[in-house]
């Protein structure tokens, strides 16, 4: 029996993005910190989740018992994704 969380965050594309579970896997790309590249997360296909190209953003990851919640912060204070991971 596996018992895990499997998480993948990546970097590198100047946005924030959260794409549907994928086999199992949860997939983050997180690079706000560098030049702002708007209109490049495509919204129309049938992975995209959650994604913020408007500013600059950080990401939150708290692991608690079997628990990893995670928050996207604007520049501007304001909550754009958040949720909450169960291990299997």
């Amino acid at each position: 029996m596996k018992y895990g969380m499997d998480v993948v965050f990546v970097g590198h594309e100047h946005f924030y993005e959260r794409i549907k579970q994928q086999k199992g896997v949860h997939y983050f790309t997180t690079g706000g910190a560098a030049k702002l590249r708007r209109g490049d997360i495509d919204r129309e296909t049938d992975f995209h989740a959650a994604g913020f190209d408007e500013g600059y953003h950080f990401i939150l990851v708290e692991i608690v018992d079997d628990a990893l919640h995670f928050q996207v912060i604007s520049d501007r204070g304001q909550t754009v994704d958040s949720g909450v991971i169960r291990r299997t």
